[in-house]
């Protein structure tokens, strides 16, 4: 009599299943952290309604099929090329959003024709070696300028140049926040900011780099994308690095350099090996290989500690490029 009602019970529970395994299988998808996806790396995210399979903020792996409601198409985020795509039912196709590279290095043992002679300034060097502005892009009019020590120097001269206007200013320290007094930056317009090491009232080292201010239409379009995906609700991590995947794709390195490290350098130090990965990344683009090291090095730390083997492997390899790096040649500059 017991065995009749058990396996009653077992057929109830049977049926049970079967009637709702359509509706189980209708559930939508919802991972929203990059851990919870088996793809490495993922091509993008979900950002808003529509499809039947994938919650709004899902992440998405090559292959994956989006089926949508009534026709129609969904937002997505692809990291790739930090663009929001308008997306029909289909396997993304990937000449719209190419898969990510790892670390998108145009210099690598594999094409040094995209090498270039790496600046020469290191602590304690002979030349300064401007740190900040990191790219030659930028959001901000009035960016800091920061610079390594130079040794022997007693003062540095910071000079920006443009065809709209130029100001020096003479320094015993290695950063200048932008003066107040000085026009700032306008946008699409190209300036150059030179750092000249001084020695007893001469200067006998310098470096310089472009920095482009965005246009008024491009800083519209990245803050209201910035504003989208904020609006998702993502954890704090997850939102940094979707923000990072735009602003890289501008090749704003200033912006979310600084931008990563306030998320990895607060009271209590982030345990996620990827933001420490990815803004060694950012460093090593912005060809500052020593500080790209000690992130690496967190990440590796991190990622072993947490068992996270992915991670652990690409910051093995970020080591690695750091070592290829510095055994580029470097230049030196004579002073003007």
């Amino acid at each position: 009599m017991k065995k009749l009602i058990f396996f009653g019970g077992m057929c109830c529970l049977t049926s049970l299943i079967l009637i709702h395994l359509p509706l189980l299988a209708n559930v939508p998808l919802i991972r929203v952290r990059r851990n919870q996806v088996r793809c490495e790396p993922p091509l993008g995210r979900i950002i808003s309604k529509g499809d039947k399979r994938f919650e709004v903020g899902s992440l998405i792996c090559k292959g994956d099929k989006l089926e949508l409601l009534n026709g129609g198409s969904v937002e997505f985020l692809c990291f790739s090329s930090g663009k929001f795509l308008k997306l029909p039912s289909g396997t993304i196709p990937l000449d719209k959003c190419a898969e990510s590279e790892q670390a998108s290095f145009p210099c690598n043992p594999s094409n040094t024709d995209g090498c270039r002679i790496q600046k020469g300034g290191t602590e304690g060097s002979d030349e300064p070696t401007i740190i900040s502005p990191y790219s030659t892009s930028t959001l901000n009019p009035r960016p800091e300028i920061t610079w390594t020590p130079v040794k022997g120097a007693t003062s540095y001269k910071v000079k920006v140049e443009s065809y709209e206007f130029g100001w020096e200013k003479i320094v015993n320290q290695t950063r200048l926040a932008y003066p107040s007094d000085e026009k700032e930056f306008q946008p699409g317009s190209i300036y150059t900011i030179y750092v000249f090491a001084y020695k007893d009232g001469n200067a006998f080292s310098y470096d310089s780099t472009p920095v482009n201010l965005l246009s008024v239409v491009s800083q519209e379009e990245i803050a209201q994308n910035i504003k989208r995906i904020k609006e998702l609700g993502l954890p704090p991590d997850e939102t940094v690095l979707d923000i990072d995947a735009i602003y890289a794709s501008e090749n704003l390195l200033n912006e979310t350099i600084e931008m990563l490290k306030s998320q990895t350098e607060t009271a209590t130090p982030s345990r996620n090996p990827t933001l420490y990965r990815v803004l060694g990344d950012r460093y090593l683009r912005a060809w500052l290989p020593n500080e790209a090291k000690r992130q690496y090095t967190k990440a590796f730390e991190v990622a072993k500690s947490s068992n996270n083997s992915k991670e652990l492997q690409k910051a093995q390899e970020g080591l690695k490029m750091v070592k290829f790096y510095n055994q580029l040649p470097t230049r030196r500059n004579g002073a003007q």
